[in-house]
């Protein structure tokens, strides 16, 4: 089977997120990572506010410079948000983002044409994942080929699955 398709920021932000929810380690790390410390952040902001308001010398006390930590921690989900989009930019460029993916029972070839051609046989293939926005072939516990789950009509999905059934052999 081949498949053509233009891969976008919304397909590459949720290859991120099936990606983090492979495994218990990343999914909590990235949960403390995006909700624990802005918490914290925001309730240290809070508490440097509120002290600085109920004594008469809260504010002096303090430098302004210690809330510097506590307003990054804040930010976190800004950054990664800003980190995401520049990432995408600088591997797929406007000009680099039609891509085909041809899969067959030898091999699997992901073509970026003028830019890259990878050709893989199934044994490097060590995992599979896939949601109803994105499917993801892993070459390693980090890398992996994805592409949009929607551009896979259902019998072609069908045929994928079987194909990693037989090839896909779990293994870390």
């Amino acid at each position: 089977m081949k498949l053509t398709y233009t891969l976008t920021l919304d397909d590459y932000k949720a290859a991120q997120v099936l990606h983090r929810r492979q495994t218990f380690g990343r999914r909590t790390t990235w949960f403390f990572l995006l909700r624990v410390m802005p918490g914290i952040g925001l309730l240290v902001l809070a508490w440097a506010l509120f002290t600085g308001l109920t004594h008469k010398a809260g504010f002096s006390q303090n430098p302004p410079v210690t809330l510097v930590v506590p307003i990054i921690f804040l930010l976190l989900p800004l950054i990664n948000h800003n980190l995401v989009r520049k990432q995408f930019n600088q591997l797929f460029p406007p000009t680099a983002r039609n891509l085909s993916i041809d899969i067959d029972e030898e091999r699997i070839i992901c073509t970026n044409p003028g830019v890259s051609d990878s050709r893989l046989l199934w044994n490097a293939i060590i995992e599979f994942a896939q949601d109803e926005r994105i499917t993801m072939l892993y070459i390693s516990k980090l890398r992996f080929l994805f592409f949009p789950t929607q551009v896979i009509s259902p019998s072609q999905r069908a045929e994928l699955n079987d194909l990693v059934a037989r090839h896909v052999n779990r293994r870390s």
